[in-house]
This record gives C-alpha cells, sequence and structure tokens, in this order.
C-alpha cells in the first residue's frame, strides 16, 4: 500500500496518525509525510532573466520561503518519527514544500512530482482542520479547508481512499484497539467500492462493522410506514429515473445490505457484522447512526466509509451531497472511497 500523510504538526494532525491504528492498515507500506507551507516560491531567473533586477526583493523572499521550507520539513520529520513508533514496518519518507496544502497533496496523491514511491497513492490521510500561516506570520485557524478541497476536487487514476481523520475518545480501554465501522451503501459503484476497501484491510478478531442503507421518498406524504427502500440516497427512483411510481421491490434495501454483508462475511470471517435498514437522509442520518451506536460501554463509531459517489453519479457537483457532508460534520473520522474509474469518454 502506498499512503500519503498530510502532516502540519498541529493536535489535529497528531490525533490524525495515532488514529489509524484502528483503520486496519498493512504492517508494511510505503508512506510519504508530506508537511506544506501555504506559501509562493518564486522562481529563479532563467539565462538573460531581469526579473531579480526589476524586483530586488525576489530574493529575499526566496531565501525567506526556503528556509520556512526547511522548518516545515523539520515538522514533517516530526510526524514521521511519530509513526515509526507506531508501525515500525512501514517505509516512511519525510518531505516539505511551498506551495496551496491542498493542491500540493491532490497532485502527489495523483502520482505527479512523485506521487508516493513514483506512484499514485492507495491511501490519503488529511485532518479535519489544522493551520496555516505564511513565513512564520499570524496563523490563522482552517477549518475544514484543505480538506473539504482534497475531498471535492481529488480524480485519483486508481483506487484510493481519502481519510479524514479525527481521533475520538474511547470509554473502555480494554476495547481501544478493537474497531466499530459504520459504511454506507446504497448499491452504487461506489458503495460497493467502499465495502470492498474494508473487505481488503486488516482488521484485528472482533472488530464490528455496521451496514447501514437509508430510504428517501420522493413523494409527498408518503407514509413512512409503508415506505420501501424504492429510492436511494440521491433521490432517484431504483426502479429508474423518471419512474412516477414506488417500485415494487420493497426489499431493496434489505438486499442491498445483506449482499454487502455477504462480501464481508467471506472476506473478512474474524469481523461481527450486522446491518441497518431505516427511512432517513443519509447526510444526517449516517453521522447520528455512528454517534448513537453502542456497544460493550463503548459509544460512538471510530470510522464511517461512504463512497465518493451515490446512484446519480454526478461528480464534482454532486459529489458532496452525502460523502462531502459526512466527512466535513462527523465527529468520528471518515473515509471517502474513490473506485477505478474507466477511460473518459469522447465524441463521437
Amino acid at each position: 500500500m502506498r499512503i500519503l500523510i498530510a502532516y502540519d504538526g498541529s493536535e489535529c494532525a497528531r490525533a490524525a496518525l495515532t488514529d489509524l491504528r484502528l483503520a486496519g492498515l498493512p504492517s508494511d507500506a510505503d508512506v510519504l509525510v508530506l508537511s506544506v507551507l501555504d506559501a509562493w516560491l518564486p522562481k529563479e531567473d532563467g539565462p538573460g532573466g531581469k526579473s531579480d533586477e526589476a524586483l530586488p526583493g525576489l530574493k529575499d523572499i526566496r531565501a525567506s520561503v526556503r528556509a520556512a521550507v526547511e522548518r516545515q520539513r523539520g515538522i514533517a520529520e516530526d510526524g514521521a518519527a511519530r509513526l515509526r513508533t507506531l508501525f515500525p514496518g512501514w517505509s516512511i519518507k519525510a518531505e516539505a514544500c511551498a506551495d496551496s496544502p491542498a493542491w500540493a497533496i491532490i497532485k502527489r496523491t495523483e502520482g505527479h512530482e512523485g506521487g508516493v514511491a513514483e506512484k499514485p497513492a492507495d491511501f490519503v490521510v488529511v485532518g479535519s482542520h489544522g493551520y496555516s500561516g505564511l513565513l512564520g506570520g499570524v496563523k490563522r485557524l482552517v477549518l475544514g479547508s484543505v480538506s473539504h478541497r482534497v475531498v471535492t476536487e481529488l480524480r485519483p487514476p486508481s483506487p484510493c481512499s481519502v481519510r479524514i481523520a479525527r481521533g475520538r475518545d474511547r470509554t473502555t480501554p480494554a476495547r481501544s484497539d478493537v474497531p466499530k465501522i459504520v459504511v454506507g451503501v446504497d448499491g452504487s459503484a461506489d458503495s460497493r467500492a467502499a465495502v470492498h476497501a474494508v473487505a481488503s484491510r486488516r482488521w484485528p478478531q472482533g472488530t464490528r462493522i455496521l451496514l447501514a442503507t437509508f430510504e428517501q421518498s420522493i413523494y409527498a406524504g408518503t407514509d413512512v410506514g409503508v415506505m420501501g427502500a424504492y429510492t436511494v440516497w440521491g433521490g432517484d427512483p431504483v426502479g429508474g429515473v423518471g419512474s412516477d411510481t414506488p417500485s415494487s421491490d420493497v426489499t431493496s434495501g434489505t438486499r442491498i445490505v445483506a449482499e454487502a454483508a455477504a462480501t464481508l462475511r467471506r472476506l473478512c470471517p474474524q469481523v461481527s457484522v450486522s446491518t441497518v435498514v431505516k427511512p432517513g437522509d443519509p447526510k444526517y442520518a449516517l453521522i447520528d447512526l455512528a454517534d448513537d451506536w453502542e456497544e460493550d460501554g463503548v459509544k460512538g463509531a471510530d470510522c464511517i466509509f461512504v463512497g465518493a459517489r451515490g446512484v446519480r453519479g454526478v461528480e464534482r457537483f454532486l459529489l458532496g451531497s452525502v460523502s462531502t457532508a459526512v466527512a466535513m460534520n462527523a465527529d468520528c473520522s471518515v473515509e471517502i472511497v474513490h473506485p477505478r474509474r474507466g477511460p473518459a469518454s469522447t465524441p463521437a
């Protein structure tokens, strides 16, 4: 596995590293810890260039930015050292650069500028918020701006999970290494990719996985008591867009979670799998479910897994309708799973 971890030295970033113990990650991986200075580094003058003569301050700016990048490298090295303690089998490299933080993370994740071990990343970790500031000046709190842009603008060329990492307190220390995972499923290709991403991890014995799907009615006055899974997260009927009556397949929600559960039980026999099908808007219901889930004295899930897109599949504009809303608002960590995309179609 190739892992990129964005690290800024904040309390949130340190908690994100510790949170990875509950992510079911392999014991061996190529890992890049990347710390990004939110600053502009002016390019050097080329042969015959006169920008330095025209703007004498550019040399001083370059020197200041480079010095700040070196300080940022120290932050990355600190993150790498913390990771080596948590995951001694990982091959970990620390780097720093001056760039837009979100854009730097996206470029390396997609395999540009060296990627991770010269390839696109399989797994990228960002904290829910952090700090940024230019050349040691006044820092400002960035509440989700970097993570939000990574979530909404990343277009990986191969399957990749984006983890918005948040550590959370566990009330029972004896179970601190046994994860509790909620997986949102809706029958879409991306939701199936999320299930397979969960199935590919190395979960410890006794890990609890809860598969959830939510039914939304697009028919005014529909009684919740008789509402089946004929509607999906985006509001499109399972029976086809434009249907003017509910599908007769009122068990489709049950079928969706049953198929996902069968996959997990087959590939991860050591985990405990349960399912739930209920009415609600997944943007809120997934978060409530994760917060309220209590077993063996432990309340709250450790992570919610969702596909990057639901059944409506409208990229960019609707990407955030469920996945981004959950990522930005959940109290626990969230993984957004991007499946392998086919080649873009071209007009005839």
